[in-house]
């Protein structure tokens, strides 16, 4: 099995993210359907064209004869020479993995000339010696490899950016991934459930498994009757907004009626009923509950199930197919055998059924991995946003990690309108005025949306770390003996996280000099923390968020909660930049949440903006008749729709949510 390289986004730093900031925020450009660039029957023939051909690629010099790089694109063998092949100027890489663009040595060759600031190329960035592929052209790549990487199927969305024209899209089946080899790992499978066409669910049932004859014995936990993973990846069909897979923790038996009916999913007994602890009676097909529609399987299975909107689930992926590496000496950890709650939602904009499938791969962790992960699922503040028709709005939050956390990733969940994310280290406030003390945006409020501050300052600050152990603001005598103590471990660090000044897990003669200084002089004030070299992830596209990777991983070993926090922002356009782009009552679907949440999300009530005629006005009266009448361009024109609502939050597409999510450990 040949090991991959991740060469990730990671807007980590000012500059690159300043740049993320720019080319996301600026509208993109819509194309007439005129098949300017032609007509072809897939996405994949397109790209051919329009990019290899068009570009020089299959030049005698390039991609043609030459096969620079040991890389043929003539059409007749293009795709077979990239699909999950290995690469030959890059070992261990591949120049196309389906739904994997931080994989995929093609996308990132491109996007490196393209995109220099965000992306590198291990060896060089193409195409040689030419043009670079414009924005459009490279984001057409993207939504291919993302969409599965498909010869013949057609991606949504890749016509339009490339002035061309293609078949009605129909729903695209990925390769399915490959299981690890016996006594390295092993695989779950996900039943498959169906979309019929045109539609948007989120739905929850019920699988058995039983991997006790898969996992050898030193994989096993401290009981024997666990297993530990140090990396999980999982791999879907192109037409999920999400999946995350729950484990069941109550009481109640596999068997028991509280489940409903479980029924062979795929196979040659598709749709028969079936027990299932039998794990081998479907055959090739699963065992499972039916599809139940129910957001964050609220309401689903026994009483003591106990899931909802702040359920993580032990993995997931909001993305066609995700990857997660723990550091050395950190593990994930499940049960031999149990239940598992598969939360899927999915849409299918296409006129024909799809079927969804999902894999999800787990490594197992070696012996030497003792540090359990934990999950970062801020979920606190999920329906936060309140936008009003054709404005905007930044909304933010603080989350305060546990002392001594080793933060190794980030990323973020929002809905299509969610057009950024940034999260921030340090705790960033409004100091002063009406909202003291409220998470704020420290790099200022674009758009239209309000300053939640009113103009009161928006900081955060860093104290220094002079062995102040229980932050009094002074260093008495018994702390100056605690940091000796630890500088010649007769004590533990924890005892004073405050006498390293450094973080860098010891305490040296300089460290406590700073704390007699301060005994004798008075501690120092805290400084201001700087927004955009506090600034570490930045996410803009909202069905495609950064799974930032942090290697090694960011300490934070400080007894202050303040020094432990992050601040995380979403910004939300409600038809600011395009009035046509406005949340609609009448292509708002209900909620689906339990009567008790109905009041989150689904169609407004009263609408209160234009959407024809004066497209972006206000619309006034007391009923529907009056309210679109005052949209009409001219009195009487009757060319008025009154139809836009308030961006609130739910749980469907239509509606926002407000996720920080994440990995880290604590030794």
């Amino acid at each position: 099995m040949s090991t991959r390289h991740r060469v990730s986004r990671r807007p980590r730093f000012a500059t690159a993210a300043v740049l993320w900031l720019v080319a996301g925020l600026v509208p993109v450009a819509s194309h007439a359907d005129d098949c300017s660039s032609g007509s072809f029957p897939s996405t994949f023939a397109l790209i051919q064209k329009a990019i290899f051909e068009n570009h020089g690629c299959t030049s005698s010099i390039c991609h043609g004869a030459a096969t620079m790089g040991g890389l043929n694109l003539a059409p007749d063998v293009a795709y077979a020479n990239l699909f999950d092949t290995d690469s030959m100027t890059v070992p261990g890489m591949h120049r196309v993995v389906p739904g994997r663009t931080d994989l995929s040595l093609l996308f990132i060759n491109l996007a490196a000339k393209t995109l220099p600031d965000q992306y590198h190329a291990p060896v060089r960035a193409m195409p040689l010696d030419l043009p670079a592929l414009s924005n459009d052209e490279l984001e057409a790549m993207r939504l291919w490899i993302n969409g599965g990487a498909p010869e013949d199927g057609v991606v949504r969305g890749t016509a339009e950016l490339l002035n061309a024209c293609l078949p009605p899209a129909e729903p695209i089946a990925i390769e399915p991934l490959v299981p690890p080899p016996a006594g390295v790992g092993l695989q779950l499978r996900m039943p498959p459930w169906t979309l019929e066409p045109q539609s948007e669910h989120e739905v929850c049932f019920a699988s058995y498994y039983d991997m006790t004859d898969q996992v050898p014995a030193e994989f096993r936990g401290s009981d024997g009757t666990t297993f530990r993973f140090k990396r999980n990846e999982i791999r879907q069909d192109p037409f999920s907004h999400h999946l995350i897979v729950n484990l069941y923790n109550g009481t109640v038996a596999p068997t028991d009626p509280a489940w409903g009916t479980f029924r062979c999913r795929g196979g040659d007994r598709d749709g028969q009923t079936c027990v299932p602890t039998d794990v081998n009676f479907c055959g090739a097909g699963l065992c499972a509950t039916d599809p139940v529609k129910s957001v964050a399987c609220i309401g689903f299975g026994p009483q003591d199930a106990d899931l909802g909107l702040a359920s993580s689930g032990f993995t997931g992926t909001q993305q066609t197919a995700a990857e997660f590496d723990l550091p050395d000496g950190v593990y994930g950890e499940l049960p031999l055998k149990g239940m598992v709650l598969w939360d899927s939602h999915a849409f299918n904009l296409t006129d024909v059924p799809g079927t969804l499938h999902a894999w999800v791969n787990f490594d197992f962790a070696p012996p030497s991995a003792q540090t359990p992960t934990a999950r970062i699922f801020d979920s606190t503040e999920i329906f936060k946003m309140n936008v009003p028709v054709f404005q905007t709005e930044e909304v933010c939050r603080v989350h305060e990690l546990p002392q001594n956390a080793h933060l190794f990733q980030l990323s973020s969940h929002g809905h299509q309108r969610m057009k950024r994310w940034r999260t921030f280290l340090g705790a960033f406030t409004c100091k002063g005025g009406p909202a003291d003390g409220q998470a704020c945006e420290p790099l200022g409020y674009d758009f239209v949306s309000p300053d939640v501050c009113a103009g009161a300052p928006c900081t955060s600050a860093i104290h220094q770390h002079v062995g102040d152990c229980d932050l009094d603001n002074s260093v008495a005598v018994n702390e100056i003996v605690a940091s000796v103590n630890i500088a010649l471990g007769a004590a533990a660090m924890s005892t004073c996280a405050e006498a390293d000044s450094n973080s860098d897990g010891e305490v040296s003669v300089d460290e406590i000099l700073k704390a007699v200084n301060a005994a004798l002089n008075g501690t120092p004030p805290p400084t201001p923390r700087d927004p955009m070299q506090s600034l570490m992830y930045v996410s803009l596209i909202y069905n495609d968020p950064v799974n930032q990777d942090i290697n090694p991983p960011m300490v934070f070993p400080a007894a202050s909660a303040d020094e432990r926090a992050l601040t995380f922002c979403a910004l939300y356009d409600n038809g600011f930049t395009d009035p046509t782009k406005v949340k609609r009552k009448s292509t708002s679907p209900p909620t689906p949440l339990p009567p008790f949440l109905s009041g989150f999300g689904g169609p407004c009530k009263v609408p209160t903006g234009c959407v024809s005629g004066k497209l972006g006005a206000p619309c006034t009266g007391r009923t529907d008749a009056a309210r679109n009448a005052s949209c009409d361009s001219t009195e009487g024109a009757g060319d008025g729709m009154c139809d836009a609502c308030t961006l609130t939050g739910g749980v469907t597409t239509e509606d926002e949510m407000f996720l920080l999510l994440g990995q880290y450990y604590v030794p």
